[in-house]
């Protein structure tokens, strides 16, 4: 049988990548002037934004029992409600999947009432489902002020990082739209308008990186011997790699794609792989988050 620390890791997983790609791709749309070019790639993410919340939904609800297995004795204590209590009630850990359930009714609110089913709305609660992932984790680490600078800072961090990582599905349906002759010149302008926000976020995901650095370790990761320290240069060079290829793509591929054919389709494939690559870096913080930092 699995272990429950084991699931705890994969249910902390779906739940960051889903809270990133929702958070990521309604604020990508949000940033879409033409309301037609909008609301057609609303209808087309909108069955993956369902199944992405339903996921997020189940990650939330199967949490508790697996924390509560986590801290005590295995399996057995999973749906003894006593010890549920406790750990919802009593615990840091608790706090935050109080705080996540809320973010994930908040959801549900937007899923159903018809006025709130829109980008802006799921906008709104995948923004809160990313804050409750500050509540527990190395965040906690301080108190008073540097820890609401940790937190938000976090928050930061998440915010650009998902915006990062959400809005290449909505960019890789406009390179589709760039075939449709109706639709080319309001993709195009998205896209540029996509490039120059993604040029803050990729520099907000740097800055607050560092700073996060900083508050966790205390001083540069130098430490050979420290496994989260190691993770964390594996992430730097990741990170690198996925701010080679935006480069790449900005300033050698998207200039093509008026005049050579072989552009549109190289992009898409390389947008595809950063995809890739962006969940590789989530499921690695998602690892080492849960390792202690050690201390420059």
């Amino acid at each position: 049988m699995i272990e429950p620390a084991t699931a705890l890791l994969a249910g902390r997983l779906v739940f960051n990548v889903t809270a990133l790609l929702l958070w990521g791709g309604s604020a990508c749309l949000l940033l879409i002037n033409d309301q037609a070019l909008r609301e057609l790639l609303w209808q087309r993410l909108r069955p993956w934004g369902a199944g992405a919340s339903i996921l997020a939904g189940l990650a939330t609800l199967a949490a508790l029992p697996t924390l509560t297995a986590s801290i005590g004795g295995g399996w057995g204590d999973a749906l003894e409600s006593h010890m549920l209590t406790l750990v919802a009630t009593r615990t840091v850990v608790g706090s935050a999947w109080g705080w996540q359930m809320a973010a994930m009714v908040a959801l549900g609110a937007v899923l159903i009432v018809p006025v709130l089913r829109n980008p802006a709305g799921v906008g709104v609660a995948s923004a809160l489902m990313l804050a409750t992932l500050t509540v527990s984790g190395h965040t906690a680490m301080h108190d008073g002020a540097v820890g609401m600078l940790h937190r938000l800072n976090d928050w930061g961090h998440l915010l650009t990082g998902g915006f990062w990582l959400g809005a290449l599905a909505p960019v890789v349906l406009l390179l589709g739209q760039l075939r449709e002759p109706s639709m080319r010149p309001a993709a195009i302008r998205a896209l540029v308008r996509f490039s120059s926000v993604g040029h803050l976020a990729v520099a907000g995901v740097v800055l607050t990186g560092i700073m996060n650095t900083w508050l966790v370790v205390g001083a540069l990761p130098l430490e050979g011997d420290v496994l989260y320290q190691r993770a964390l240069w594996l992430k730097v060079a990741l990170v690198g790699l996925l701010i080679m290829m935006a480069v790449f793509n900005r300033y050698r591929l998207v200039p093509r794609l008026s005049r050579d054919a072989g552009a549109l389709s190289l992009l898409r494939r390389v947008s595809m792989v950063e995809i890739a690559v962006l969940l590789g870096v989530v499921a690695l913080v998602a690892w080492f988050g849960t390792l202690p930092p050690g201390h420059g």
